[in-house]
């Protein structure tokens, strides 16, 4: 990886493997509910498309399951025999000047997930997770690390630069990689990662110049907020011996409590900021991301932070797909501001896709 300093003093630039990012800031990758039956919208173009500029370094297509079996919702996107709108999209997020990645995600569980955003019985969920994966046959596993590797692969021939690998917020490798939910004890356990690698060396066989991001949840909920960062601080020195060139933080387990993963205002601009510092300190040859309440670049101490720092914005984008282009020129006045309306969280509210007053009302204006 190397770092470049650009004319813009709150930026700079990545080159990976001949590959150029070309602003440390990223669009976190988000579950729109705009496809149906893996068929992809055309709001959901549109969605991705106005958020593809250079002044954001990746655009990650958000939660795109391994397989139909393994969707959070029907509205979740997967691939399909129809690749032509894929590359389509990812033709139009490279011309806007932002590099395409995207996100591949398993949700495999017996339970409903929760609409909620806290859940109040989190033991009786623990219990669930920790039976359902010792059950899970071995043979499913392999199905699924086959899948990860087969739709990581599938998606680098359709154009992406970046596959993030989702193992955050309580999906399928998520859980495998708490030792407090996976109790198993054969190759499959939490403690080895073998099923990580497993997956890593089986892209890496067939794709050695895709950029791979791995998302985890730092803080999740099940635990004090010490112990936690106690097993995050062991898992992380695992990570970075896999051959991954992101690693990415986000916070939260959907099922046990979504403010996690979308702090509350009243929690203060990036919040979980403090947690990730000495990572990036540590190890300069990986891109750390940071995720998390970020709504005015101005007042991240960006002369203070690792340049090896990046930063994936979601609701402030949602807001404003100019968000961070007019922060980097000066036009903060300009910006059109999350005001956490949380419909961003569609499924909490019983609706079908993604949403934002903010960014329609203003859109509406402009017609």
């Amino acid at each position: 990886m190397k770092i470049n300093n650009i004319d813009k003093p709150k930026n700079i630039s990545y080159d990976f493997k001949g590959i150029k990012i070309p602003s440390r800031f990223f669009f976190a990758p988000i579950n729109t509910g705009l496809s149906e039956n893996g068929l992809l919208s055309e709001e959901f173009f549109d969605f991705y498309k106005e958020r593809s500029h250079s002044s954001i370094g990746i655009n990650y297509i958000g939660n795109v399951a391994i397989d139909p079996k393994y969707v959070t919702n029907q509205n979740t996107a997967y691939f399909t025999n129809q690749t032509v709108q894929w590359e389509m999209l990812v033709k139009s997020i490279r011309k806007q000047g932002s590099v395409p990645g995207i996100q591949i995600a398993c949700r495999n569980s017996s339970l409903i997930p929760i609409r909620k955003m806290i859940n109040n019985n989190i033991e009786a969920y623990l219990n669930k997770v920790r039976k359902d994966i010792v059950n899970i046959p071995k043979e499913e596993i392999q199905d699924i690390i086959q899948k990860f590797i087969a739709a990581s692969i599938k998606a680098s021939d359709l154009g992406f630069d970046v596959i993030q690998i989702h193992a955050a917020h309580g999906y399928f490798l998520s859980q495998l990689i708490n030792k407090s939910l996976n109790i198993r004890v054969d190759e499959y356990n939490a403690a080895d990662l073998y099923f990580l690698k497993t997956i890593i060396s089986g892209i890496r066989d067939k794709k050695p110049n895709l950029i791979i991001d791995l998302r985890i949840s730092f803080l999740e909920g099940i635990k004090n907020d010490i112990q936690e960062k106690v097993e995050k601080d062991e898992l992380i020195n695992k990570l970075i011996d896999l051959d991954i060139d992101i690693i990415s933080f986000s916070n939260g387990i959907y099922d046990i409590n979504k403010q996690l993963i979308y702090p509350l205002e009243q929690w203060g601009h990036a919040c979980f900021l403090k947690n990730i510092f000495k990572y990036a300190d540590k190890y300069p040859n990986i891109l750390w991301n940071y995720s998390g309440n970020i709504w005015d670049l101005d007042i991240l101490p960006l002369d203070e932070l690792p340049n090896n720092l990046s930063f994936s914005l979601g609701r402030s984008l949602i807001a404003d797909p100019l968000f961070v282009e007019k922060s980097l020129n000066n036009k903060t006045d300009l910006i059109n501001r999350c005001e956490f309306k949380n419909k961003c969280h569609y499924y909490s509210l019983n609706l079908n896709h993604i949403g934002c007053p903010i960014y329609e009302l203003n859109k509406n204006m402009h017609v």
